[in-house]
């Protein structure tokens, strides 16, 4: 099969794509390495194809050809800057996710894999946190991140996209960013 990973130099990314090898897959990253890190895929760099490109300002459509899934991970991540430059993030995050979307579609792929975020219910009321916990997203970044899954959702209902969304709560392993906030 042939599977893209947007944000594939990422810290879920990584992980994926090494699971996806081991299943004899070709992968295609598409990562502008504003959070991800090459050091991250080098000890398989060579089996991919890696593509440094903006999902947000570049044209992507030629990318997706006879691809079959996308795993869409690509996102800048973070409350505090995301507060003290929403317009980034928004254009990241949904105008990326719609980008992705919009090539996925015309390109027909079969399956597309969301990573939504945990952070669209605020602080919850309840732990173990139910997907039918309240929404409360109350920073730009958990905004931006609700309207990029809402619009997958929206894909998969009007377009027929097969479409999947996980809304991850606070991933972490080796490859994880050390440095910011969550560092």
């Amino acid at each position: 099969m042939k599977i893209l990973v947007t944000g594939g130099a990422g810290f879920i990314g990584s992980h994926l794509i090494e699971k996806l090898l081991k299943k004899k897959h070709k992968i295609i990253v598409i990562d502008n390495l504003s959070t991800g890190r090459l050091e991250n895929i080098k000890s398989f760099l060579n089996k991919i194809t890696f593509i440094k490109k903006d999902i947000f300002k570049s044209n992507i459509l030629k990318d997706f050809k006879n691809v079959d899934v996308v795993f869409h991970l690509a996102a800048l991540a973070d409350i505090v800057p995301s507060i003290n430059s929403p317009r980034k993030y928004f254009e990241s995050n949904v105008i990326g996710t719609l980008n992705v979307l919009e090539a996925s579609l015309e390109k027909k792929v079969k399956k597309f894999v969301y990573a939504a975020s945990s952070s669209c219910y605020g602080i919850p009321k309840n732990y173990p946190t139910t997907e039918n916990e309240q929404i409360d997203t109350k920073y730009p970044y958990a905004l931006t991140k609700k309207q990029a899954e809402d619009l997958v959702l929206h894909w998969g209902k009007v377009y027929k996209l097969n479409v999947t969304s996980l809304r991850l709560f606070n991933v972490y392993g080796t490859r994880s960013r050390t440095s910011g906030t969550y560092g």
